[in-house]
């Protein structure tokens, strides 16, 4: 292919295929000097946002129910075999504090401290959007939003937390960090791709939650 030909097609993609944008952080940033000793870390199911909940229509209550057990099998996923990682189920939950709804953080602190762990890792589910269309033309593209936070179980303060805010835009759209999200893959994203790769970065991001293990000192 000559070097004209390729420059064509480059455009041609740049017109047509899609990367992600829209807001992605992480809420805390962490210094290895202030990491607490955390040896074990009891996961909490997945909680759908209640805010706003009785304005939501079936069909965007049913795709978040949907992306609510999808989180919680890819939070299976990145944590399995880990030792120091335990994940409840959601009557485990409800077996051992009764006001999880009312007072998270302090439900947080009671769970860890009955289950004899460090820390608490609360996940809520607040959009999930599925594209209508498929990879390579869309309707509408797929929207994913969510937060974390660990919970100390000492004394209760959240140790890291994270939020993850997308929805998938052109890729004219955000030129920018245009290199950058070419590693996604350019086509349009399923909701549950998108929550994927979201949940990777995010997690990623704390040094407790990490591939390596709990942290010590």
């Amino acid at each position: 292919m000559t070097l004209c030909k390729s420059y064509t097609v480059f455009l041609a993609s740049l017109t047509v295929l899609t990367l992600l944008s829209g807001c992605a952080r992480t809420t805390v940033q962490i210094q290895p000097d202030d990491l607490l000793p955390v040896r074990t870390i009891v996961v909490l199911p997945v909680e759908i946002d209640t805010d706003g909940q009785s304005s939501r229509s079936p069909k965007e209550m049913q795709q978040l129910e949907k992306g609510q057990k999808l989180v919680d099998t890819m939070l299976a996923e990145y944590f399995s075999g880990r030792e120091d990682v335990a994940l409840l189920t959601a009557g485990q939950r409800d077996s051992l504090d009764k006001d999880m709804t009312r007072c998270r953080t302090t439900a947080a602190v009671t769970i860890c401290r009955t289950k004899q762990a460090d820390a608490v890792l609360l996940c809520t589910l607040h959009r999930f959007t599925e594209r209508e269309g498929n990879e390579y033309s869309i309707v509408s593209p797929a929207s994913v939003a969510f937060d974390y936070k660990l919970i100390h179980a000492e004394t209760g303060q959240t140790i890291c937390s994270g939020v993850f805010n997308e929805t998938q835009q052109h890729l004219l759209a955000d030129m920018f960090q245009f290199f950058k999200k070419t590693q996604r893959g350019v086509k349009w994203l399923s909701a549950e791709e998108l929550a994927r790769d979201g949940l990777r970065q995010k997690i990623a991001d704390c040094p407790y939650l990490k591939k390596s293990g709990a942290v010590t000192k």
